[in-house]
């Protein structure tokens, strides 16, 4: 009897044990359950999410897209709400593809903007600038900021160039002296001018000048008679062709109006900016 009851109480235990050893198989079965779910969850979820844009350079070009300029303070800024294609109105792919730019991408572009609009703030205040062109998606705005500037600078639009004249050529660099076309004369007292931005750097911002030196009365030995067009963007250049109008005292006799370009290049600090073109 004593020996039984033993029995039972080894199988007793051992079938309590056995009962347990149940229960933590089924609990982890749960737990095993709940963790599959999640991950099923976890995918589904990366299936549906659209990937984000992780390249640098397609970001800085979604983003300039956005770019605007802000005609009353004289500004760039990122204008959520712009429509920037004709396709926008329609499907709104630009803001889609807005979105998924990397937060550091648009950090980084605003940082720049901001650089930018100190350098368009110290251009104007510069007594030597006559005019500021601003150049974003969709748009080149020329703005007179020298009410003294007596030379008329504006975008050629509709102009076509018809000249047998070869004029000299300005090439713009960061950094380096500024060039030169050197002096010439021509019959003409307006000349247009195409202006080339060096495209690897359109979707960053740009900003350099082109000064006419003889563009003003004549005598006129003033450091201070605005002479130069400060030239800033972002973006690809919208218009292209602009044209420059001299004062009528720049007309010498027999030679014609006595021309001059000279070009400064500041950002980017090194390298090919731009090149501009002259014709009639």
């Amino acid at each position: 009897m004593q020996i039984y009851e033993k029995k039972m109480y080894i199988c007793g235990k051992y079938n309590s044990l056995t009962k347990n050893g149940g229960n933590m198989k089924k609990i982890s079965s749960i737990a095993l359950g709940v963790l599959a779910t999640l991950a099923v969850c976890s995918c589904s979820d990366n299936e549906v999410m659209e990937p984000v844009v992780s390249n640098t350079q397609t970001d800085m070009e979604v983003i300039s897209r956005f770019v605007d300029v802000n005609e009353t303070t004289n500004e760039y800024y990122i204008n959520e709400n712009k429509k920037t294609r004709a396709l926008s109105y329609v499907t709104g792919s630009d803001w889609q593809d807005l979105e998924k730019v990397s937060p550091l991408s648009l950090e980084k572009y605003e940082s720049e903007l901001k650089v930018l609009n100190a350098q368009v703030a110290e251009a104007i205040a510069n007594p030597n600038t006559a005019y500021m062109v601003f150049s974003v998606n969709g748009k080149t705005l020329v703005k007179k900021v020298k009410e003294d500037a007596g030379f008329d600078f504006s975008v050629a639009n509709g102009v076509t160039a018809q000249t047998r004249a070869i004029y000299p050529t300005l090439n713009i660099f960061g950094g380096s002296p500024d060039a030169s076309t050197g002096v010439f004369y021509d019959s003409s007292r307006t000349l247009i001018m195409d202006v080339a931005v060096n495209n690897s750097i359109t979707f960053n911002y740009y900003f350099f000048e082109v000064l006419n030196p003889n563009a003003k009365p004549s005598p006129d030995d003033n450091i201070l008679t605005p002479e130069s067009v400060a030239f800033s963007g972002t973006g690809p250049l919208w218009n292209t062709r602009f044209t420059w109008t001299s004062y009528w005292d720049a007309n010498v006799p027999n030679k014609g109006f006595k021309w001059e370009f000279k070009g400064k290049g500041t950002t980017p600090s090194s390298g090919y900016i731009a090149q501009c073109t002259f014709s009639k």
